[in-house]
């Protein structure tokens, strides 16, 4: 049996831009009442740090939207988990502090990893516990007593995670997914290049692409195959990142990121031939194309979980039919499963340095 995983980054846009209702709590719904019609879990990875600001600013937000964005997300949590969806933990640390004036957020850009938040392994993994307990509280509101044993960096930048991973493994969390083998360069300099695998696993101790059997935490990354960044250029991947649905300051800035200069072609063209990962992303890549994909990832080794970790984006969510035919190709092939990562984290259980119940074992998440 393989498993995949359909894991969704619950959160608006990283510039702070975005409408909690229309980029977050609407297409969350799209996507769970989809994969509970074909009796499966939606892996949520839950905004923790935004959602605390959006708590702590509470009555200008009200004012300012006409509802409260912190009360929509708890009551959809809670509903969901009870539902039996999966919800992890997803952390971008620009807005540890962010502040809310004259109708937009400041966010703090030079926070680009949780190991960049604090001096002290202490005071992170304090952190840590805190954020891992508001959303652990968020679901025991809908009546589900469930561990959050995964986490997701922010714009996958969690290289290379010393005090991060620390602090995941002192809280109980067995599984970090943030990686994509390839990635490179960008706000946060990362340089995943020599990540040991594209599908994983690997344990991790305080590095997450040094491979440690001593590591008490899996990586798990987001699943990709190299290509040209010409091969990006589909209908999906344009719609998601430039219709309507965006906002016009979130475009600008993904224009001006891309760095092209439109004076020079043959700039435009080097850079669209330049070798880039790209990721198993159910919002930018054709369901015909992902299943395929899924099907063709290599087999782990023995007695490791054979799992394949499928992204998504809440605000890029603007085609029900497409994501319903992923989840329905992947339901009805025998040879797949959709399950959470709670229950690969099950299977994955860490005791002092040694892998214990890898064995993969059927799902019994119950989704009505």
């Amino acid at each position: 049996m393989r498993y995949v995983v359909l894991s969704v980054d619950y959160e608006i846009f990283g510039n702070g831009s975005g409408d909690v209702l229309q980029h977050v709590v609407q297409p969350a719904a799209s996507m769970a009442r989809i994969c509970r019609d074909h009796g499966a879990p939606l892996t949520v990875f839950f905004e923790a740090e935004e959602y605390h600001s959006f708590v702590e600013y509470r009555q200008p937000l009200t004012q300012a939207l006409g509802y409260d964005p912190a009360q929509r997300i708890a009551g959809q949590v809670a509903a969901l988990a009870a539902q039996g969806h999966d919800f992890q933990l997803h952390l971008h640390p620009e807005w540890v502090g962010a502040r809310f004036e004259q109708g937009r957020w400041l966010l703090f850009r030079d926070h680009r990893t949780v190991d960049d938040l604090f001096e002290s392994q202490q005071e992170t993994t304090h952190y840590m516990a805190a954020r891992k307990r508001l959303l652990e509280d968020l679901m025991a509101a809908g009546g589900v007593h469930r561990e959050v044993t995964t986490y997701r960096a922010g714009a996958f930048s969690a290289q290379p995670g010393v005090k991060l991973l620390a602090a995941l493994a002192a809280n109980g969390f067995v599984i970090d997914s943030s990686i994509v083998k390839g990635l490179h360069g960008g706000p946060a300099n990362l340089d995943y290049r020599q990540a040991p695998s594209a599908k994983g696993p690997w344990r991790v101790k305080d590095d997450v692409l040094r491979e440690d059997s001593g590591g008490r935490v899996w990586e798990f990354p987001i699943c990709s195959i190299m290509g040209r960044r010409l091969e990006q250029l589909t209908w999906s991947r344009l719609r998601a990142k430039f219709s309507k649905n965006v906002p016009k300051g979130r475009q600008m800035e993904m224009m001006s990121q891309l760095g092209i200069n439109k004076r020079n072609p043959f700039a435009f063209l080097r850079f669209l031939w330049e070798p880039v990962p790209v990721k198993f992303d159910f919002h930018n890549v054709s369901p015909v194309k992902l299943l395929r994909w899924i099907k063709a990832a290599p087999a782990p080794s023995a007695g490791i979980p054979d799992v394949v970790v499928l992204i998504g984006h809440t605000k890029e969510h603007i085609n029900d039919r497409a994501f319903a035919r992923l989840v329905e190709g992947v339901s009805s092939d025998p040879s797949l499963k959709i399950v959470g990562f709670d229950s690969v984290a099950s299977q994955c259980a860490v005791n002092s340095g040694v892998a214990m119940g890898c064995q993969a074992r059927q799902n019994n998440v119950a989704v009505h």
